[in-house]
């Protein structure tokens, strides 16, 4: 009866052992998204400025993300609008003013609007870079050969940089001069709403995955393109704090953030 009631006890206790074992292991997870800097650590420095993209790497983020705008006299300057009233203390359309009218510009705190060249110069391959293409008001394509040849100019490995683009006749441009390029495909809420399967075998053809807001974002969306092995690189529109959460549950790839450290905290605490 004794020696029962022993066998009993070691049972329990080695059920008990695995209960555990297996209790840390369902709440072991490895996973951590991709942390891009929006425009540089863009809540705390202004936005597209040394200040920002220094802040971004002070805080350890994967990516430095960079918009690109071609000037009057062709030269690739960090710029996300179309005009660069917003954010420097001038006035008009990005491709209708020279680098020298806009390397007069404020463009925050005394900084000065970086052009490609600038930052590829001041960094080197020491970083990671998220680079946005994108048509000129025309809708002509413009930049993606001579970002290219900067990219080489400057020896940044290819590992090193994303570039990606709302524009599907840019994204095709890229893979069409360097099959090897990683390129994301930007998709805008009509073209998420009509994805089906062979929209999806099409950017596969030639992207390694989507970049999507975060706000029309869905389980069931993440699920049928992370199936067809694409990422999902979510985006905000100042709406960070409001979406971050959520983004997290359903584990995309790559999140873009205006406060990197913000984002790591997150990412930190699911884990």
């Amino acid at each position: 009866m004794r020696q029962s009631i022993t066998f009993l006890l070691v049972c329990m206790l080695l059920l008990a052992g695995c209960s555990s074992i297996n209790t840390e292991a369902a709440n072991d997870s490895d996973y951590r998204p991709l942390i891009i800097a929006h425009r540089g650590a863009s809540a705390v420095e202004p936005e597209h400025t040394f200040l920002s993209y220094d802040k971004a790497l002070e805080y350890e983020a994967d990516y430095i993300e960079i918009d690109l705008r071609r000037t009057a006299d062709g030269e690739l300057v960090a710029m996300h609008d179309d005009t660069v009233d917003r954010t420097t203390d001038g006035r008009g359309l990005v491709e209708e003013l020279t680098l020298k009218k806009v390397k007069a510009l404020d463009a925050g705190k005394g900084q000065t609007v970086p052009t490609m060249e600038e930052i590829l110069k001041r960094y080197g391959s020491e970083v990671h870079y998220y680079i946005e293409t994108r048509e000129d008001d025309e809708g002509e394509l413009v930049m993606e050969e001579q970002l290219l040849q900067l990219l080489k100019q400057y020896a940044i490995p290819k590992e090193q940089v994303i570039l990606q683009s709302f524009s599907k006749d840019s994204i095709r441009a890229l893979h069409k001069l360097d099959p090897d390029l990683t390129l994301v495909q930007l998709l805008k809420k009509n073209d998420v709403e009509k994805l089906d399967e062979k929209d999806l075998q099409e950017i596969k053809d030639i992207a390694m995955g989507v970049g999507i807001y975060a706000g029309i974002l869905e389980e069931t969306t993440v699920n049928q393109i992370q199936h067809r092995d694409l990422e999902i690189h979510a985006y905000y529109r100042g709406d960070e704090r409001k979406w971050t959460e959520e983004i997290l549950q359903y584990e995309v790839d790559g999140i873009f953030s205006d406060d990197p450290a913000f984002l790591a905290n997150k990412v930190e605490k699911k884990e």
